[in-house]
């Protein structure tokens, strides 16, 4: 196993061509066979993407797993981090042109006054529908647009907001995707690692050759 994370760490540094080499130089100083264990490769691959490919002395095919992984994990700390200076924004927008104070205000609240130009609006409405348990304290709970279009304007800004949330949701999806894929890609590559054909020498007596298939 550590054999295996040194390998893995040295994959950073080195080319595809190196590490190839360095595995073959491996199999010649040690003089055995070496054998990949497919579900140690899926394993691997399914807590990081590409190392089981690495493990198989496949890098040139762990590399786009590994570059996928960072982009997609970029992508949805990207997105999240845009859609919360989004919601930040629209409440300081909120402040200047509504009035609102934020401590202690749940997203309840925030959602409220998109649609509705005042607590009083919306405590009248609340009043009517008979849902006298979610009529706000003006006081704590104040709001008034200084005019539609600027009620407007924090609404699409949280608007935008959200689906920011939303497709670094799909963000996260794809990388599980990743991990899956990356996975079954790497358990098939072993498999394949232990069928082909392995090339011996044994200084015995002069030199000896064997061709070897493994099954």
């Amino acid at each position: 196993m550590k054999k295996i994370f040194i390998l893995f760490f040295l994959a950073n540094f080195l080319s595809a061509g190196d590490f190839e080499r360095l595995m073959i130089n491996e199999k010649i100083v040690s003089g055995k066979d070496i054998k990949k264990s497919p579900a140690l490769a899926f394993t691997m691959s399914l807590i990081l993407p590409g190392a089981g490919q690495i493990y198989v002395d496949r890098f040139d095919v762990g590399k786009y797993f590994i570059a996928s992984e960072i982009s997609l994990w970029l992508v949805y700390f990207g997105l999240n981090e845009y859609g919360r200076w989004l919601n930040d924004d629209a409440i300081n927008f909120a402040i200047l042109n509504a009035g609102i104070d934020p401590v202690n205000k749940n997203d309840d609240f925030f959602s409220d006054i998109e649609n509705y130009r005042s607590v009083f609006d919306f405590n009248q409405r609340k009043g009517r529908d008979r849902s006298y348990d979610k009529i706000y304290d003006p006081e704590k709970f104040f709001w008034w647009w200084n005019s539609d279009e600027s009620r407007q304007k924090y609404k699409d800004i949280r608007i935008k907001s959200r689906a920011m949330k939303y497709y670094a949701k799909f963000a996260l999806v794809f990388v599980i995707v990743n991990h899956f894929t990356s996975a079954i890609d790497a358990f098939i590559l072993a498999k394949r690692f232990n069928l082909k054909p392995e090339l011996n020498f044994k200084p015995h007596q002069g030199l000896e050759f064997s061709l070897k298939l493994n099954f």
